[in-house]
């Protein structure tokens, strides 16, 4: 994840962070300063859902309709849960092609109708994020989730966030529309401020490296 020090720096009101593009990530924004900040791909999540709602001619399922009349199908969401990247520790990120050419075929197999597809990927979305969170042993999970990226405007996935969520006294915040389409950009604005200051972009906990960096060059240009 490239924004963790954005998150960090600007928006230090909430807890937690999840983007849900075409892979969802995850930060965690703790609040004390002796505690390592987290981030990590959790599953892929645009990406995978969009390849299936283009199966019936659609772009993406729009406010999650498809999900909300499909059923689950426990095998394949048994299946998806036990792929190997789930039981690896952070840091961790992932590729493309894990949605693509590992979780995408893995679906197809199955044989499902486009919404039953979708909506037990969409369950298994929520399942990662909720385990990501919940089980690891962190030193909190009370507080404030922000939730941005495509899948914000996903209300079958944002509601089922909010249910598996709550039971931890996390509270999921969906911000006004221009901080959803438009974190990243402001994020990578103010990384190229840190660059220019020479500071640190890059936390090292993030990574895995020994220290924290300053990442990307930046082109003064040239004299006319």
């Amino acid at each position: 994840p490239i924004v963790p020090i954005g998150e960090k720096l600007l928006l230090n009101d909430y807890d937690y962070f999840l983007n849900l593009g075409g892979i969802a990530n995850i930060s965690f924004n703790s609040k004390n300063p002796d505690s390592a900040y987290i981030a990590f791909d959790v599953c892929p999540a645009n990406r995978v859902l969009n390849l299936l709602a283009n199966q019936v001619g659609k772009e993406y399922d729009e406010g999650g309709q498809m999900a909300a009349i499909g059923k689950v199908n426990l095998p394949l969401l048994e299946k998806l849960n036990s792929l190997d990247y789930y039981a690896q520790s952070y840091p961790k990120s992932l590729a493309n092609d894990f949605g693509t050419d590992t979780v995408y075929p893995l679906i197809i197999k199955a044989g499902l109708s486009p919404e039953d597809a979708i909506r037990t990927y969409s369950e298994h979305i929520i399942y990662q994020v909720g385990r990501s969170i919940n089980p690891a042993g962190h030193e909190h999970t009370k507080g404030r989730l922000l939730i941005t990226g495509g899948g914000a405007f996903n209300d079958f996935l944002v509601g089922g966030l909010q249910r598996v969520l709550k039971e931890s006294g996390i509270e999921v915040v969906v911000p006004d529309k221009n901080l959803v389409n438009y974190k990243e950009a402001l994020i990578m604005a103010l990384i190229g401020v840190l660059r220019w200051r020479q500071e640190y972009t890059v936390i090292a906990t993030v990574t895995g490296a020994s220290r924290d960096s300053i990442g990307g060059a930046l082109w003064i240009g040239q004299e006319a």
